[in-house]
């Protein structure tokens, strides 16, 4: 089976981390200090906090806005797509926040701004624009709309649009390095950037749990990253040109292999322009979406639905998405990750257009 998804390691994080292992200090330490000043230099941001999930990250900027700003501490709103995983509703429901969905543009995969003005009240405090699959906006219309905004960077990380770093242009970003992530941090971690110190102290302050009295501080959790995740995502980001060349190689393979199918009208392929090609959904336009996925399966490819499922049909199954719905109906994510080579990449190509015979 060609997989749909890999983490890229090799000896180099062996290495690095085996030094580490001998030195027999595996907590949080220096070596998260160093990833984070590392990490915030591709984001483009003066700090950041590393931790233990991406999650994680999304429900420590939520839960510590309104205490950082006061002006938000009677918002209760929250604006999401619902094209996106459950990550994302869970920290807004874990914070004892609303969770409001907001439509996708279908060019693009990511809110549209249109929606997300409609949807914008007195008691909004945020909206969390995610760049999905690897497909990286200017969000500048969104920073004008009088409402903080966060960008989640999970599937974006290293890309720049219009010379700007992505995750750099918002409040905060909040990235996710899972395992199949752009990079990974040894399966599981995330973190927090923003130019805004008070912010980062605040969550590096609560995740700081131990030896401080709760007559003192109030309630805190461990939500750290250990030096040994913290390593591997050094040599990760070492490797971030690497990567991001490799999958920018293999999205090529696909436009070349399958613009005769889009040019036809069997199905439209993703965006070229500020893409890092983290995923590369193609929305079927001939066809229907279980048979195309039954046939990709059936030769060995390990292709997905772009998503899991929309989360407004989950949680508020009255509200009518169309864009998002269409999406999800209609849309595939085929295989790319630098471990698939130009070579199998043709061969799912072909599959791909042997199954449409234009």
């Amino acid at each position: 089976m060609i997989e749909h998804s890999s983490p890229y390691l090799d000896d180099r994080e062996v290495k690095f981390v085996s030094k580490f292992l001998k030195g027999r200090i595996l907590s949080t330490g220096k070596i998260v200090s160093e990833f984070e000043a590392i990490s915030s230099r591709v984001v483009g941001v003066s700090y950041s906090c590393a931790v233990s999930s991406g999650s994680a990250g999304l429900f420590l900027v939520l839960k510590k806005l309104p205490e950082v700003f006061p002006e938000l501490r009677r918002k209760s709103e929250v604006i999401i797509p619902s094209f996106t995983c459950f990550a994302l509703s869970n920290a807004v429901l874990m914070c004892g926040f609303k969770p409001v969905f907001a439509d996708i543009s279908p060019e693009t995969f990511s809110l549209d701004i249109s929606d997300v003005k409609k949807k914008i009240t007195k008691k909004t405090l945020c909206v969390i624009f995610v760049h999905n699959f690897g497909i990286c906006q200017n969000i500048g219309e969104f920073l004008h709309l009088g409402v903080p905004v966060l960008e989640d960077i999970a599937q974006s990380f290293g890309g720049v649009v219009d010379g700007k770093p992505v995750g750099s242009s918002g409040l905060a970003s909040v990235c996710s390095f899972y395992a199949t992530k752009v990079i990974t941090t040894a399966g599981e971690g995330g973190a927090v950037f923003s130019d805004e110190r008070n912010l980062i102290d605040e969550i590096r302050d609560f995740i700081d749990y131990d030896k401080k009295r709760y007559s003192e501080v109030g309630l805190r959790f461990n939500f750290k990253m250990t030096d040994i995740a913290a390593a591997v995502g050094i040599v990760q980001i070492k490797k971030l040109k690497e990567i991001l060349s490799m999958r920018k190689k293999i999205a090529q393979v696909y436009f070349d292999e399958l613009e005769e199918l889009e040019r036809k009208g069997f199905l439209k392929l993703p965006p070229r322009k500020n893409n890092i090609f983290f995923r590369f959904p193609v929305i079927l336009q001939k066809g229907k979406q279980e048979k195309f996925l039954k046939y990709l399966r059936s030769h060995g490819i390990g292709a997905n639905k772009s998503i899991f499922y929309p989360l407004h049909l989950d949680l508020a199954r009255h509200k009518k998405l169309p864009n998002t719905e269409m999406v999800y109906r209609k849309s595939i994510s085929i295989p790319i990750h630098p471990r698939i080579s130009e070579k199998v990449a043709r061969k799912v190509a072909k599959k791909i257009f042997s199954f449409f015979r234009p």
